[in-house]
Parts: C-alpha cells; structure tokens; sequence
C-alpha cells in the first residue's frame, strides 16, 4: 500500500474546475508516487499515465477557499 510519509492512507487531489478542462480537451493526468531524499533528491516508485475520462467516479466536495473549486478524495490504490 502505498502512504503518505506520515504514515496515512495516500491520496491525489485533483480540482474539479481543471479536471473538467482536462476531460474537454481529450486531456491526460501524469500520476507519480515518490520518496524524497535529502532537501533536493527524489525516488520515482511509481508512475502511471491515464486519461481524464478514465479515472474511476469522482465523487466531489467542497475544498474550501483553496482555488474556489470542489475536489474529491481518490485513494492512491484507486489510481494504480
């Protein structure tokens, strides 16, 4: 399973607004988990190329202020 580095189930966060643009435009989402080194390294343990269309249903929130927009919780395990 993969994790954020504080040990919690990992996430993506994705903006409804842009991900709407993305799916108009035939778009594409570049998903890359990785484990940083140091203040400037970093490891890619994974990567996966999928189109907007394709990810699994979105169920959408509030995100509060941030960006103005809703976004939804999709669990890493969900994209890979």
């Amino acid at each position: 399973m993969l994790e954020h580095s504080n040990g919690q189930p990992g996430t993506v966060k994705i903006y409804r607004e842009y991900h709407e643009k993305l799916r108009r435009h035939d778009g594409w989402y570049c998903f890359v988990v990785y484990r940083p080194h140091g203040c400037s390294g970093l490891t890619v343990v994974r990567d996966k190329m999928t189109r907007a269309c394709d990810l699994p249903l979105l169920r959408w929130y509030g995100g509060g202020d941030y960006r103005e927009t809703e976004q939804p919780k999709i669990p890493i395990d969900d994209i890979f």
